[in-house]
């Protein structure tokens, strides 16, 4: 069974880690599915990103979902931090002075245009079914999509995969510059 101590799921009191690293962080309301959130998790564990749920979101101790990351005998987890709802997070982030993107399919603002170097930059995700609602939208800094061919969407865990990798990119190539 996977330690508690390395799986840590906080709660909106508890103080944010700060470091002087650039963290990827990422933002997902109401995350249901356990395949997906394994599947998130896989992505968080790689790149080391900092994992923030809102609402109505499944246990991430659930059984299903231990056993798969088990499975992959990871030596370290991501930082869990869970907020009542989408809205209290997206309010902690901006007295933090970070800023909030959300993505969706329907907006035409390209998300390659945005500067994760430059800024501090938290990417929400809504649900599969929902998305993010018109009040959390409203309170972002920006909604932005991933630009694709041929099909109007991709699943939540392949959509996060593609941001979490460009975020990671941008940051690593501005280490390197």
């Amino acid at each position: 069974m996977l330690s508690t101590k390395k799986l840590v799921l906080f709660n909106e009191e508890d103080i944010f880690m700060k470091n002087k690293t650039k963290r990827i962080g990422l933002l997902f309301d109401s995350l249901r599915s356990p395949y997906d959130i394994a599947n998130i998790l896989q992505v968080a564990i790689a790149l080391d990103c900092d994992i923030y749920t809102s609402g109505n979101c499944i246990d991430f101790k659930n059984r299903k979902i231990l056993g798969k990351v088990n499975s992959w005998k990871a030596t370290s987890y991501p930082m869990i931090v869970h907020f009542d709802n989408i809205e209290t997070a997206i309010e902690k982030f901006h007295s933090e002075g970070k800023k909030v993107y959300g993505t969706s399919p329907n907006v035409s603002n390209d998300f390659y245009e945005l500067d994760f170097v430059k800024e501090d930059i938290i990417i929400a995700f809504g649900s599969e079914s929902h998305g993010l609602s018109k009040k959390a939208m409203n309170m972002m800094d920006g909604i932005y999509k991933l630009p694709m061919k041929n099909i109007g969407f991709l699943t939540l865990s392949i959509v996060t995969s593609a941001v979490a990798f460009e975020i990671n990119r941008q940051i690593k190539k501005s280490t390197i510059d």
